[in-house]
């Protein structure tokens, strides 16, 4: 059987050893739309990206902005496959919060101060007439894969748990740590 703690942990080391999510959105009339992007999280479940304004998710956020998420490790087998899966709504940022998205943004992908100082971005490069924008995902529901059996059809099927997660316990689980 799962538990709560191991699905937490396991989806603390899915956010940790990912570079990318994928990010799923819909046009007002439900056309469905997948994108990998390049992520980082806060505590408060906020999750951050950048994307060109005029790529289609998000004009598809501009018009309707409920979002999924997947955060997944591709390179394991069937047998190992686990998944974060999540649901919100998203936004592209004003300009008043991208110092804090971004700080939170390349701090978490580039930890090592040197590097972060020749990656990091500055607000003016998503706002006014660049082309680029920064967005705001909020998760409001979680769930992962779960090696429970199905409630009907046993172990024939895989299936999702949702279950209670928040980005803040990730920072319990760094990379490295034993057993994520």
């Amino acid at each position: 059987m799962s538990t709560i703690p191991d699905l937490r942990a396991e989806a603390a080391r899915l956010l940790h050893t990912n570079r990318y999510l994928t990010l799923g959105t819909a046009t007002p009339e439900g056309v469905p739309w997948t994108t990998p992007v390049t992520y980082a999280w806060d505590d408060t479940d906020h999750f951050y990206w950048w994307s060109a304004a005029d790529a289609v998710h998000s004009r598809n956020i501009a018009a309707n902005p409920a979002v999924s998420l997947l955060v997944f490790d591709s390179r394991t087998s069937d047998a190992e496959a686990q998944a974060l899966y999540g649901q919100g709504t998203a936004h592209a940022l004003a300009p008043a919060d991208l110092p804090t998205a971004l700080a939170v943004f390349y701090a978490r992908r580039y930890p090592d101060p040197a590097v972060r100082a020749r990656k990091a971005r500055v607000p003016a490069e998503f706002q006014g007439d660049s082309p680029k924008r920064f967005y705001c995902a909020t998760i409001h529901t979680y769930s992962a894969l779960t090696p429970d059996p199905h409630p009907v059809h046993g172990n024939a099927v895989p299936h999702r748990l949702v279950f209670p997660f928040t980005t803040a316990w990730a920072k319990a689980y760094g990379p490295g740590e034993p057993g994520v």
